[in-house]
């Protein structure tokens, strides 16, 4: 009996060192399947499979051509977090951002956003006109700065659903370009996420 003890006791400990025990950290290839899985946050290739997604169905529908030949001007606006979870949208704009410059249908302006410039120098260096510290020559000049065409927002929403030990997350992202001149949606699309997981019975 207090064999059995010693062994029942000797196990247990074995197995609060082999679990209190941590690993070190490693660097994970982004562009692969590794990475952590949550069930109820965004992470990183949730991110990745959106920003391609939206991108692409964008991209495809060609709305951003022009017939006069000129690149259109994209505007990110702001995409609305209505999830739970405290979520940077921005991860998502930019990567957006990125891939319509790659495609070259568009530029972007970062001279006026949703919360104002996020490139603040536009306004910065016409405030420099009249400062005798300057050449005047070299100060760029009011007027120059060309105004959106476009305008892209969106929100993200989510909803958690719970059955016995199994949690569930589904997310919508849905995504909408607006032609500023007539105000009219020109293109829309929604990604979908879910995901599904079981707690331990230890949990």
């Amino acid at each position: 009996m207090r064999r059995n003890i010693f062994f029942s006791l000797a196990g247990a400990a074995a197995l609060l060192t082999m679990t209190g025990c941590g690993s070190a950290p490693v660097r994970i290839d982004t562009a692969s399947s590794q990475g952590i899985t949550t069930v109820h946050q965004i992470d990183f290739k949730d991110w990745q499979i959106a920003a391609e997604k939206g991108t692409s169905s964008m991209l495809e529908s060609g709305v951003m051509k022009r017939a006069d030949g000129r690149k259109t001007i994209l505007m990110i606006s702001d995409v609305k977090n209505s999830t739970r979870e405290n979520v940077n949208t921005r991860i998502l704009t930019d990567k957006i951002r990125q891939a319509v410059l790659r495609s070259g249908q568009a530029v972007v302006t970062t001279a006026v956003g949703a919360k104002g410039a996020e490139e603040t120098a536009v306004r910065q260096v016409r405030e420099l006109e009249n400062d005798d510290l300057f050449n005047q020559s070299t100060v760029q000049k009011r007027g120059t700065v060309i105004a959106p065409d476009m305008s892209l927002s969106g929100e993200i929403v989510q909803q958690q659903r719970r059955s016995g030990r199994t949690e569930e997350s589904y997310f919508f992202i849905h995504m909408v370009l607006t032609d500023l001149a007539t105000g009219l949606a020109v293109w829309e699309d929604n990604v979908e996420l879910a995901k599904q997981g079981t707690k331990s019975i230890f949990d």
